[in-house]
This record gives structure tokens, C-alpha cells and sequence, in this order.
């Protein structure tokens, strides 16, 4: 009887660590470094579709540093501390494994998580690089030294995809749309197709990733349906948005050029 009430209250304490989570590292990161990395960056987030993505952050149990002359001298990390993450999109949030706010502390030879969640919406649109900083704490000789870091390569690109499945010739004529551009990602020329409701000039704007301005074009737009074609060969191979302008209203998608 003692050794079932134990068991039971063992399986209690780890359901209520498991509970208390709010993310789980990805077991499958176990070189230290931080995870997703530059190349594979964060995923995209879809207006009107929740966001959550886990950070994973393996943390290296020591590292050698060269204090006078070589060689390097192994010394041992104690910690590694998150003091600000700035440049979220608004309305989203991060926390880590077991903290709800900042800073976060991740120890010495561990792997832990930061969990970004949130609801974008269509005024959202748009790119948010992100930058995380902090302070890393390692013992030299029985002395606390400290190191700044900065991760400055993560970005969240928010799209509206809300219309880019409606074909052009089923929307109502007096609605302004746009599909979304067709083949993507392209590497010789992409088709824009786009409906409104009146013969207008439309503007054309496309961003890179840092949202700077690398195109702006004027468009004669009969009423109805129109066509625009990107062509590559403008652009160098990356992510990029295109915005049309009409009249008060505006309409943002990304486009990939992969030559």
C-alpha cells in the first residue's frame, strides 16, 4: 500500500511538471546553438489562423576561451540569460519552459524552449524582424564573467491569404481582390490576377524581408479583372511582398524568387 501511494504520488509530481510547461524543447537539437536557425528562420504566420512556435535553446555546459596566450582554457557556463525579445508583431507573446515573463534563465549544459504564441489579423500584415538579447554567465577561475549576445536573424512574415484561393472571375465585380500570384515561388515570371470594381490607377508596391521599398509602379486597372506579371529577373532570389493600392484599400502577399 505504502509503495502504490508512493508510485501514485511520484506520477502526480512529474503530470503536474509536464503540466506546468509551457513548451518542450525539440529532442532532436542536441548541438548547442538556437533552434530554428538563421536558414530555417520562423514560420510564417497566416492571418486568422492562431500562431505558436517553440524556440529551442541548447545551452553548452562549458566553452574555451583563450585568457592570455594560447591554447584555450575550458571554463564552464552557468547560465545563459534572455533579458528582452523586441520586434514582435503586436498582440504576440513569448514565454520560456517554465517562466511566463522575462528574463529567462537557461542553465549551463540544458536544453530549453521560449514558446511564441499569437492571433494576427489583417491590419498585422506586414514583416517583424525580431531581436533577442541577453547575457551570457561563465566562471573563470572562480570569478563570474559575462559575455552580451545578440540573435538578430529572426523575422515572422504575417500574410493575409484570406482571398488567395478565390478565383477572380467568381468575385463580385464591385469588390477589390486579389489571388495570390501564380507560380510561387517563380524563377522566370509570376501572374498577379486582381478584381476591381471600377476602372482605376492602382499602385503597386514590392518590400523586401526589412520592409524597404525596392519597386512602386502606377497600373492602368479596367473594371473587372486584371493581370500583372513579376518578372525575376527585377529581383534577386529571396522573399519579398507585393502590395496593390486601391483607392483607400490595400491588399498584401509574399512572393519567393528562387532562380
Amino acid at each position: 500500500m505504502k509503495k502504490t501511494l508512493l508510485s501514485l504520488l511520484a506520477i502526480i509530481a512529474i503530470t503536474s511538471t509536464i503540466v506546468a510547461q509551457n513548451c518542450i524543447p525539440d529532442g532532436q537539437y542536441t548541438a548547442p546553438g538556437v533552434y530554428p536557425d538563421s536558414a530555417t528562420n520562423l514560420p510564417t504566420a497566416y492571418v486568422g489562423q492562431p500562431y505558436s512556435e517553440v524556440i529551442t535553446a541548447v545551452t553548452p555546459a562549458d566553452t574555451c576561451i583563450v585568457i592570455a596566450f594560447p591554447p584555450c582554457t575550458t571554463v564552464p557556463i552557468d547560465s545563459v540569460i534572455v533579458t528582452s525579445v523586441t520586434g514582435l508583431p503586436p498582440g504576440f507573446t513569448i514565454v520560456s519552459e517554465n517562466e511566463n515573463a522575462l528574463p529567462f534563465k537557461f542553465l549551463g549544459g540544458t536544453s530549453s524552449c521560449m514558446l511564441i504564441t499569437g492571433n494576427p489579423t489583417v491590419a498585422d500584415t506586414g514583416n517583424y524582424p525580431i531581436n533577442v538579447n541577453g547575457t551570457t554567465y561563465a566562471t573563470v577561475f572562480g570569478l563570474t564573467q559575462t559575455q552580451p549576445f545578440d540573435v538578430n536573424y529572426y523575422y515572422i512574415d504575417i500574410v493575409d491569404t484570406t482571398s488567395s484561393t478565390v478565383n477572380v472571375n467568381e468575385l463580385a465585380e464591385n469588390k477589390f481582390a486579389i489571388t495570390q500570384n501564380y507560380p510561387n515561388p517563380f524563377s522566370n515570371t509570376s501572374t498577379i490576377e486582381f478584381n476591381t470594381p471600377t476602372a482605376e490607377v492602382v499602385e503597386l508596391t514590392v518590400f523586401n524581408l526589412l520592409g524597404e521599398e525596392i519597386k512602386t509602379e502606377k497600373i492602368s486597372a479596367s473594371s473587372g479583372k486584371n493581370t500583372y506579371t513579376l518578372n525575376a529577373n527585377n529581383y534577386e532570389n529571396g522573399v519579398y511582398f507585393y502590395q496593390l493600392t486601391y483607392q483607400a484599400e490595400r491588399i498584401t502577399k509574399r512572393f519567393i524568387v528562387n532562380k
